[in-house]
């Protein structure tokens, strides 16, 4: 009689020696000559760790491009057609197994295309400050490149996107109730269909998760229109999609008292004029001092004007 531990089957056995069968990851070292300026890369390229350095359809564009990939001794995934004594062999437990694009977790896993605002900051070599620049997400191709709109430079017909390829940036993207940050740069520009970038894949991401009413602070000038049509200055002290709390020292009434508020946001460097009714919720302070109230925007608001709210609060999140 054949003693066999618990839980074996021979389908179990038959498993186990398919796995232990398959061919270990094998990677092939690249030369001058598999890279040469001009040409489109047919295969993605990784370092030794297994991060991707450059993804297939990168284009070596000079004798620079092409130096910059070399110094990092880059490696592609092995072929059928590639001859036996090119091959290097990950070890099972090995660093390279370990840290190989197979294994490599994914820390944009749940960013599809539900992202509602993207945010690069970089300082390019003429900028004195690092610019905000508001762009579009287009999608992602899984731990190779993440594609979005290029910003507008803004130095001239000489100046493209294509001279600051490497340059580094931190991405912010905000999707649902989270902002996810991370690093990255500039992989390669496309001006066709129309302007975008290709960044570099993070290794790891910090996502953030934010309350159901995402709410930023503010110093935005207002004016409070009340139910005789008199209006008064207001300050709008922090703002949500749904309401804001303002400071001033009128008296605008009590909770359950219906207003209107106006006030201009400065969204992308561009200038909106908001006019929302709204009701009063809360009421702090004494009149000898500034009265502090809490308002709720009504629920009807036209959705161009949520929008401009939404856009505003994102921005101002992605920018801390």
């Amino acid at each position: 009689m054949i003693l066999t531990p618990p839980g074996f089957s021979p389908g179990n056995f038959y498993d186990f020696l398919y796995v232990m069968s398959m061919p270990k990851p094998q990677f092939i070292y690249l030369s001058e000559s598999d890279i040469p300026v001009g040409s489109v890369l047919p295969w993605s390229v990784y370092l030794r760790s297994g991060e991707l350095l450059a993804p297939a359809g990168f284009m070596v564009t000079d004798a620079l491009v092409q130096k910059r990939l070399m110094m990092a001794l880059p490696m592609r995934a092995a072929q059928a057609t590639d001859r036996g004594d090119r091959r290097m062999v990950v070890e099972d437990g090995g660093e390279r197994d370990k840290e190989s694009p197979a294994h490599t977790p994914d820390p944009l896993k749940y960013l599809k295309h539900n992202a509602e605002g993207v945010v690069l900051t970089f300082k390019l070599p003429v900028d004195f400050e690092p610019r905000n620049e508001r762009v579009e997400f287009y999608g992602r191709v899984p731990l190779q490149s993440v594609i979005v709109s290029a910003p507008t430079l803004g130095l001239g017909a000489g100046q493209t996107w294509q001279n600051f390829e490497g340059l580094p940036m931190t991405v912010q993207v905000i999707f649902g109730r989270s902002l996810c940050m991370f690093k990255t740069t500039v992989m390669r520009y496309s001006g066709l269909p129309s302007g975008h970038l290709f960044l570099r894949y993070p290794q790891e991401a910090v996502t953030k998760s934010f309350r159901q009413a995402l709410r930023v602070d503010a110093k935005i000038p207002a004016s409070i229109t009340m139910a005789d049509d008199y209006t008064v200055p207001a300050l709008i002290t922090n703002l949500s999609g749904c309401g804001c709390a303002v400071a001033t020292g009128f008296v605008l009434g009590q909770p359950g008292t219906r207003l209107k508020v106006a006030f201009r946001l400065k969204i992308a460097e561009k200038n909106r004029v908001v006019s929302i009714p709204c009701v009063i919720r809360s009421i702090k302070g004494k009149l000898s001092q500034q009265m502090r109230y809490g308002i709720e925007f009504d629920e009807e608001v036209d959705e161009s004007v949520l929008l401009t709210l939404k856009s505003f609060v994102y921005e101002n999140l992605a920018e801390r």
